[in-house]
């Protein structure tokens, strides 16, 4: 496997930089949400819907995203999404309503871009090293998202007079689209000519939707990620709710569900060596899929217990989602097409995610206990489970000229 050269190093920069975008501007809203709901007049409905709007924008943008990197050229597509960003991120600090909204889906937006344009950069620039660029820009990503939410409660006290101190901690997170444009618009204008022809020649090859809706493996893919987030979300989302059910006071329960996001981090490193050497994914992704199965039962047999199993749900969860997520790069033959399968795993992924606590809190209110709704986001991750192990099996996608899948690749 070839080593990182000095030019591929700085271009891994580049993506570290676009991850960093990719999960701080959202987890940035909740440490200072009573601040904004106390400013604002916001009701609990409000609020939360303010909070269901970026999922929403995730799954509306995300099948936008590969037609923008066919018109324009992927590089191009990628500074668009980081415009997005900032732009969102200064709409939605302004201090009022309407662009706290505004802001919020253009925001949204732009990271729906990002998300599904930087596994096809991977694939473009990293062909060799898929599984383990992926691993370490979901890293980045868990990384950039702690730093962003343990810092806007203390830079909201810093705030100017003239600003809530909620404005200028959500203002601040600008720091990163902004760096990470800094990166990427000198780089477009510094292409060479080789560049510019492979990003002409992929233009050409570009994958229509409804070839990907014909194909198994890419249906396969789009459900393991989908799933995947849905469990995730269906879980987290009711967390805190459910360990105070139980007996856990408050305090204990928020301490739990911040190692459950500690937890996400960790595969991000500990996966990289162990994708660069196992070759069998299937048995891997199998693994590591079921252990959220497990962790969910667990949650209920021995409720005592939950920090472990929390701790071993993150782990599973977001190793599950890694792994899948590579396969985005490791099935498809071109950056379109993995821009292409890219957008529309995340766009059904996260309209699968956006019900899941909704979903979760319905059956709690019918059955009034939790272990009926636990058993369903085990089922679910069952499920989720079998669809892993058929995306890592199933061979790489290759279309004719007619948008047909070859079945012999």
């Amino acid at each position: 496997m070839p080593r990182f050269t000095p030019s591929t190093l700085i271009t891994l920069l580049g993506v570290f930089l676009v991850a960093l975008n990719l999960r701080a501007p959202f987890t940035s809203l909740a440490p200072v949400l009573e601040q904004v709901m106390e400013s604002l007049s916001l009701t609990a409905s409000q609020a939360g819907f303010i909070t269901a709007l970026p999922l929403i924008s995730l799954a509306v943008f995300s099948s936008m995203a590969p037609k923008l990197s066919h018109r324009i050229g992927l590089e191009k597509a990628l500074v668009v999404s980081l415009i997005c960003i900032a732009i969102g991120i200064a709409v939605r600090s302004l201090g009022n309503v309407s662009p706290l909204y505004l802001g919020t889906v253009i925001l949204g937006a732009g990271i729906a871009f990002g998300n599904v344009l930087l596994p096809a950069v991977v694939k473009k620039f990293f062909p060799e090293r898929i599984s383990e660029v992926s691993s370490l820009y979901i890293f980045v990503m868990g990384v950039g998202s702690t730093l962003a939410a343990s810092l806007m409660v203390p830079l909201s006290h810093q705030a100017p007079a003239q600003l809530f101190g909620w404005q200028f901690s959500l203002a601040f997170t600008l720091i990163f689209p902004i760096a990470a444009l800094m990166f990427w618009l000198p780089s477009l204008s510094a292409q060479s000519k080789s560049k510019q022809h492979q990003s002409e020649k992929d233009a050409t090859e570009h994958t229509p939707l409804s070839s990907l809706l014909r194909s198994p493996v890419a249906w396969f893919v789009t459900l393991a990620l989908g799933i995947n987030s849905f469990t995730f979300y269906a879980f987290a989302g009711w967390l805190p709710k459910i360990l105070n059910d139980v007996g856990y006071s408050e305090l204990d329960a928020g301490y739990i569900y911040g190692f459950l996001q500690f937890s996400t981090m960790v595969p991000g490193l500990a996966l990289m060596p162990i994708l660069a050497r196992v070759r069998n994914h299937a048995l891997l992704i199998g693994l590591c899929a079921s252990g959220v199965v497990f962790s969910l039962l667990g949650t209920i047999v021995a409720p005592n217990l939950a920090i472990m199993w929390v701790g071993l749900f993150g782990l599973s969860n977001c190793s599950t989602f890694i792994i899948a997520l590579s396969f985005i790069g490791h099935k498809t033959s071109n950056t379109q097409q993995a821009a292409a399968l890219s957008g529309m795993s995340q766009s059904i992924g996260y309209a699968l995610a956006a019900t899941g606590p909704s979903l979760i809190g319905f059956i709690h209110t019918s059955s009034g206990n939790w272990q009926w709704p636990i058993i369903t986001i085990a089922l679910f991750a069952l499920v989720c489970t079998v669809f892993s192990v058929l995306a890592a099996k199933g061979k790489r996608l290759k279309f004719n000229s007619k948008g047909k899948e070859n079945p012999n690749t």
